[in-house]
């Protein structure tokens, strides 16, 4: 039985490194005694002697993770009911000379885990991998690496893992510069109501699917709500708000999962900035960054879970 178990285990393990390579499973904290939302930033650039004619990303985040490259939000997901490897064709976004990849990652609990392999056309497979390849970052910014970087805070090492198993593979055909066509829906604080118990609702001019980019001031934890409708009990939606976990500077937050919205709810300690609306098209609304597709139809995402693995 366990010869058996160790080839079942063996022939995945390649499968996997078929994929991913040398890639392991890495986060920003091992310091587990209290339960509390965290996030990080990994960076790490890779220099390209030529422009190449496609690149495919390979990205799986516990919970939540938004991929930039040279600055541009080219992906996101997360991670409930399972565990994605999502895969993503980069190669419009990267250049001749120096690119910078950068990974953003929460959690609601300490714990988690990023897994990144990049294939460069031209180049190879897993020329870039989540490991040594990168640094972390205590601070929000989306620059080369440089004086302040720090490494890796964590390795937890190679898949399998628990609780990660093995990410099931889903190609995503258009990365979120490529699904953003129509020009955003932008709603500045001149817009927003303030709430009788605190928060701020946000009043869109029709429903609309999309993501969702709140702006704020100062560093600290907020939380986000939406509707597909003007709420009439805000204080229900303060109850199940996600928590707005960022990076020390960071004022740009996304919400990695597309949906239908009418209204947009901040609460907490600093008073937003602005939200955004990305608008999807119709057309790409089934495969789009962070839907997770189930066997009745799109997954929600609801509150965060402690749970591990996720829900």
């Amino acid at each position: 039985m366990l010869a058996s178990g160790l080839l079942v285990h063996r022939f995945w393990v390649r499968e996997l490194s078929h994929l991913t390579g040398q890639a392991q499973w890495i986060w920003v904290t091992d310091t587990l005694e209290r339960v509390h939302p965290v996030a990080g930033l990994f960076v790490a650039s890779l220099r390209l002697n030529a422009p190449t004619p496609g690149a495919l990303l390979k990205v799986c985040g516990d919970r939540e993770y938004v991929v930039y490259v040279n600055g541009t939000p080219a992906g996101c997901g997360w991670s409930r009911p399972g565990f994605l490897l999502d895969l993503y064709d980069v190669g419009h976004l990267l250049h001749q000379g120096e690119n910078v990849l950068a990974v953003e990652v929460r959690s609601p609990t300490p714990t988690g885990g990023l897994l990144l392999a990049l294939d460069v056309e031209g180049v190879g497979r897993n020329v870039l991998v989540s490991g040594p390849d990168f640094v972390s970052r205590d601070r929000f910014g989306l620059g080369p690496p440089g004086p302040g970087d720090l490494a890796i805070p964590v390795t937890w090492g190679g898949p399998p893992l628990f609780p990660w198993s093995y990410p099931a593979p889903r190609s995503r055909p258009k990365t979120l510069d490529g699904i953003v066509v129509e020009e955003p829906e932008r709603r500045g604080m001149d817009t927003a109501r303030p709430l009788a118990r605190g928060g701020w609702e946000f009043i869109l001019p029709r429903a609309m699917y999309g993501y969702l980019w709140v702006e704020l001031e100062g560093d600290g934890l907020d939380y986000v709500a939406t509707a597909a409708a003007v709420a009439s009990d805000a204080d229900r939606l303060r109850g199940i708000a996600q928590p707005i976990a960022r990076i020390r500077g960071q004022q740009r937050w996304l919400d990695p999962e597309p949906k239908t919205m009418g209204a947009v709810y901040v609460f907490g300690r600093y008073r937003p900035r602005a939200i955004e609306i990305w608008p999807v098209p119709d057309e790409f609304r089934p495969s789009a960054p962070g839907v997770v597709p189930g066997i009745h139809g799109l997954v929600q995402r609801t509150r965060w879970t402690t749970r591990t693995p996720p829900e």
